[in-house]
């Protein structure tokens, strides 16, 4: 059997006389229907005008049955939506109309909560709603007074005012003042479950009530004066009660909105409430206080608060704004605990709190915040706290946050660089933003704080943030990885800073503002590291020399060089090292190139204001400079096109020689000067071509003569090396990283090839060796006086003589230096046929070797014992350079230059033959003066008496060398066919050799006139020598062999012992390892060995036995 209709349902549900049953199985009806929407729309259709009129007159029934049961089922009505939507507005309002009334009259609890409780689930419309919202406002206060003195009243009542909030809030809004204070009283009541019940719902239509409306405020004010302070202050002597206390205080605060900064004897009252919390030795009172400090910020800072600001992109910070000032007192208020807990807190969660209030004053503020007296008050005060703080694991978080948010304000301007018109942001500082607390991280996407471009006139204040940042005390005893960080993060904000600086200097009307920026950046980085450093420990001052270069080059790079190197903006040199080194005297035993130094408050460049910055902070730095720094200081001196900073640049290196330094010292500029000298080849030819002119070669080759003066001056052993047994050991190490600093740049001088071809750099280096000659010169007895020091304290190896030997080395091994001499030659020659100039470059080497020589001759007599490498490599780079000579004149110029220093090598090696026999150093001059040798005979100079007279004690030195290939060479020479060496015999007779014997020997014989046999047989001599000793031309013309040559490469040498006045010839065969002695293997026939068993002809010597009978 089918069940019957809806209608006829609720046709017998009217009908039933008893009406407890009837509403039972309506209800039951009312359930069934409402998952079956076809059965919902009739029930929907009949219950209008059959049910409804029944529902509200049984709902006001004494039976409290029948007015319960009639009273869920209106509930239902009015909820489900099907059935709601068919109540006309009429019926409507006698539903409401019934409800108040049995509320506000009914003896029943059960009634009078489901009344409640029908209002709390009604789905009616909201202008149904707003007709009779005040009627129901006083129904439900009524219900929340709890007449009945039952929780679930109240519990119902706050349910339907959180309904009525939503449905109608402007309304609700405008009557706060009446349902409100019900709800906001029970916050401080001894039932937790009221208390709590109280505060969901004011959360709830907190956005409803919020900002407070005056009567709202004003009816707060009075509960608070009569009642509700006094309470809270009663709740602090109660731990338990602490917390939620702080709670109430916080919505009271709220409530009062911004009517709490004006009614000030009550706020003061209601302050001492955090007041004692903030400084409770619970840890999580604090944070709880922390928290609902928020809602001061609120109260202060509201909506209408900032309704009338501004809403434009750009703001002068210091723009005068009554309204700005006005908000000062209630920043000072709200941040004075905030500083206090960061002051003293050492919980991380406690501080976490605080700068996420913090933030929360920050992001409230608005635009308000640009101001630099609202930045002041309330930015940097937090700032500076947590970046005084030392940084470690623990606040490292904290440090993160406030470090990113900074860098968050800096970024501003290069973000409106970027884009002025949409909010593009400059990513932050990853690295530290994932160290940040994940709830502080949050804040940057959940409240963004209203940053605008910022004004010039703010620059002071952002300069002092990264002050504190870079404070040298907290650099104290830091680990690596946290100096790391701190130098990077700061760094990068600084260059976002930078670009600020920049974009202020594109504007108009810039030059003020420029001028202003660049002195205070300069100003800045002095005061910062400059006046700390040499204060500190060693540790923590490398950090400062680090971080402060990484500023200085942060300056250069961002800031335009017109804008630097310009003479419209000069800044007074105040660097008190300046003024040291200003009066530092010249020693007397050096003389030093006429330089000018900077003067103390003299106006510069900022460019060279930075340079010489950056050079005092390295000399006021006692530490040892690390490679690192030496390339961040060379970048900042060398900048491209900007070739002024080397005239202060020189001036000051030469200044920290003036006096004695610590050897250590020396080493810390050598480093300096060889980054720079680095960098500065580099860029070379574009400083020459840029037209530096002869003032700019100047100052260049007094830059890279720097060494010879810091080498040669005196200096003492640093103290640390002062004990005898380790003094040695110190001095030689010294002068090898010395050495090593200063030849790396000087080899690049002389092998880089791709500037050889430039003429231009051919001309930089004419100049140079020129200057580096008159250097020498000038200052030989100083030098000398440093060879005698060092070979005094027994050096292994002479610094200053490795330098220039390897100079000279480089010059006589470039072949590309030699092709430039010769085409200079031929330019010369075209335009001058007499070809009265030698090439100013070949002529410079040659000075330079002359020099050397001259110095490595008065090494070896003081030390003929020791190894002397740089002088054999010196010889054999000559002999091989001699090869290259092809010009009668060129090697009418060498003998000219260095024919008195090839003299003087001659007549010590005589002297100290006998020590040094066995050397490499004899093997080179003997290489070399057989080389020498070949070119004059292939020159036919031997045939000329000019220059056999003008050289008749080199060749005299020579025959009397008790070196047989040397003195047999000459010899031969002597006695070759067609020379005129009558000079040559005739001025030496008083030393005449055993060769001359062969000549002079025969009573009557005419020493000019030798038969055919007897000068064939003198050059059979030099031939054996030659063959014996001399050296190997390849077919490019390169001298690559020699008696040591030979020596390394078969295991043994052919001695031909000249013996001219003797009987015969003796000729010995020694063997180079002193094992298998007169051995004779396959690889001893080399091409020289067969040429030397046949050199001898046997009618020559057949002839010569006969003469000698």
């Amino acid at each position: 059997m089918a069940p019957p209709s809806v209608s006829r349902q609720v046709a017998e549900i009217a009908a039933e006389p008893d009406r407890a049953a009837a509403y039972a199985c309506l209800l039951h009806l009312q359930r069934a229907c409402a998952d079956d929407p076809s059965a919902a729309a009739d029930l929907a259709a009949a219950s209008p005008s059959a049910l409804l009129p029944l529902l509200l007159r049984d709902a006001a029934e004494d039976d409290e049955a029948v007015a319960a049961s009639a009273l869920k089922c209106l509930g239902f009505a009015l909820y489900h939506p099907v059935l709601v939507s068919t109540i006309s507005g009429q019926l409507a309002q006698s539903v409401l109309a019934t409800l108040v009334r049995l509320i506000m009259t009914t003896k029943m609890k059960a009634i009078c909560n489901l009344a409640v409780w029908c209002i709390s689930v009604q789905q009616l419309e909201a202008s149904v709603v707003e007709d009779g919202v005040t009627p129901l406002l006083n129904a439900i206060v009524y219900a929340l007074d709890n007449p009945f003195g039952s929780l679930s009243t109240t519990f119902e009542a706050v349910q339907a005012t959180m309904k009525l909030a939503s449905q109608y809030p402007k309304g609700m809004r405008d009557q706060s003042s009446i349902w409100v204070p019900p709800i906001y009283r029970r916050l401080l009541s001894a039932d937790k479950p009221e208390r709590d019940m109280s505060e969901r719902c004011l959360i709830k239509v907190s956005s409803v009530i919020l900002p407070p409306q005056s009567p709202l405020s004003k009816e707060v004010a009075l509960d608070l004066e009569q009642k509700l302070l006094s309470s809270m202050l009663d709740m602090l002597n109660d731990p338990s009660k602490k917390i939620q206390a702080v709670k109430s205080w916080g919505w009271f605060i709220s409530l009062l909105g911004a009517s709490a900064a004006s009614t000030r004897p009550l706020l003061n009252k209601m302050l001492k409430v955090p007041e004692q919390l903030f400084t409770d030795p619970d840890p999580q009172v604090q944070i709880t206080t922390m928290v609902i400090w928020k809602n001061l910020v609120d109260a202060f800072f509201g909506p209408q608060v900032l309704e009338n600001m501004d809403q434009g992109t750009v703001m002068s910070p210091i723009e005068p704004r009554a309204h700005a000032s006005a908000q000062m007192k209630k920043i000072r208020l709200i941040m004075m605990p905030l500083c206090g807990v960061l002051s003293r807190s050492h919980n991380i969660a406690l501080s976490s709190s605080c700068l996420s209030t913090w933030h929360y004053l920050l992001y409230k503020l608005g635009d308000l915040i640009n101001h630099l007296s609202i930045l002041e008050a309330a930015f940097g005060p937090v700032l500076k706290i947590i970046f005084s703080t030392r940084f470690d694991n623990q606040n490292k978080p904290l440090w993160s946050f406030c470090i990113n948010l900074f860098h968050d304000f800096i970024s501003v301007r290069a973000r409106h660089l970027i884009s002025p018109d949409d909010d593009v942001r400059v990513p932050l500082n990853q690295n530290l933003l994932s160290q940040t607390c994940a709830h502080l991280k949050a804040l940057f996407d959940v409240h963004q704080i209203k940053w605008l471009p910022w004004d010039v006139t703010s620059f002071d204040f952002q300069l002092e943030i990264l002050g504190s940042i870079v404070n040298p005390e907290l650099l104290h005893n830091m680990t690596a990885d946290m100096a790391v960080t701190v130098m990077d993060s700061t760094t990068q904000t600084f260059r976002l800073l930078l670009e600020g600086v920049q974009v202020q200097c594109n504007s108009k009307f810039a030059d003020d503002n420029v001028m202003i920026c660049i002195t205070k950046v300069c100003k800045f980085v002095k005061k910062v590291f400059l006046d700390t450093v040499g204060k500190q420990k060693s540790n923590s001052s490398a950090v400062l020399v680090q971080f402060c270069l990484k500023f200085v080059k942060c300056t250069v790079e961002e800031l335009d060089n017109s804008l630097l190197a310009s003479g419209k903006y000069e800044l007074c040199v105040d660097i008190e090292r300046i003024k040291e080194i200003e009066y530092a005297k010249c020693s007397p035993k050096l003389s030093h190139p006429r330089i000018r130094p900077l003067a103390y408050m003299e106006l510069v460049s900022p460019a060279v204001y930075l340079t010489a910055l950056s050079l005092s902070i390295v000399a006021q730095f006692t530490g040892e400079l690390s490679h690192g720094d030496a390339e961040q200081l060379a970048s900042i001196i060398c900048p491209p096109d900007l070739l002024e900073n080397f005239h202060a640049v020189v001036p000051f290196l030469y200044m920290q020689i003036m006096r004695p330094v610590d050897s250590r010292l020396r080493i810390k500029w050598l480093v300096v000067w060889n980054k720079v000298s680095k960098r500065l080849n580099e860029q070379m030819i574009s400083y020459l071509k840029a037209g530096c002119g002869a003032s700019g070669h100047d100052v260049l080759c007094q830059f890279f003569c720097y060494p010879f003066f810091a080498l040669v001056s005196s200096g003492s052993i640093s103290a640390h090396w002062n004990a005898e047994n380790r003094f040695e050991g110190y001095l030689n190490m010294t002068q090898d990283l010395e050495a090593e600093l200063v030849i790396e740049v000087y080899r690049s001088f002389c092998t880089n090839s791709s500037y050889c071809s430039e003429p231009v750099y051919m001309v930089f280096l004419e100049h140079f060796f020129e200057y580096l000659i008159n250097i020498v010169d000038e200052n030989m007895s100083s030098i000398q006086a440093n060879l005698k020091y060092c070979l005094e304290n027994k050096s292994k190896n002479i610094t200053i003589l490795s330098v220039l030997g390897n100079v000279v080395i480089g010059l006589l091994e470039n072949a590309q230096i030699f092709n430039y001499a010769n085409k200079e030659r031929e330019v010369t020659t075209n335009e001058d046929p007499a070809g009265c100039r030698e090439p100013n470059l070949f002529l410079g080497s040659l000075k330079l070797a002359n020099r050397f020589m001259k110095l490595s001759g008065l090494a070896f007599k003081e030390n003929p014992a020791a190894q002397h490498q740089v002088t054999s490599r010196y010889f054999s780079s000559l002999s091989d350079f001699i090869g290259h000579l092809t010009s009668t004149k060129d090697v009418l110029l060498l003998f000219e230059i260095i024919g008195d220093q090839f003299t003087e090598w001659l007549t010590l090696s005589s002297t100290l033959y006998c020590i040094i026999r066995q050397g490499e150093t004899i093997d080179q001059l003997e290489k070399l003066w057989l080389n020498s040798v070949t070119h004059l005979t292939a020159n036919r100079l031997i045939s000329d008496c000019s220059f056999l007279e003008k050289h008749r004690l080199l060749l005299q030195a020579a025959i009397n060398h008790p070196h047989s290939p040397i003195s047999a060479a000459t010899t031969a020479i002597q006695r070759s066919p067609g020379s005129s060496n009558a000079g040559l015999r005739h001025a030496g007779r008083r030393s005449v050799s055993k060769a001359d014997e062969l000549f002079l020997d025969r009573p009557g014989k005419d020493p000019n006139c030798a038969s055919n046999a007897e000068r064939a047989f003198a050059l059979e001599e030099f031939n054996i020598s030659r063959m014996s000793v001399a050296p190997v031309v390849s077919g490019r013309g390169t001298v690559r062999s020699s008696t040591t040559d030979r020596r390394q490469s078969n295991g043994e040498s052919l001695r031909v012992s000249a013996g001219l006045g003797r009987k015969r010839l003796k000729i010995m065969r020694y063997s180079g390892n002193g094992k298998g002695l007169g051995k004779v293997t396959d690889a001893s026939f080399s091409p020289g060995w067969a040429e030397g068993e046949v050199c001898r002809k046997p009618e020559l010597i057949l002839e010569m036995l006969k003469r000698k009978r």
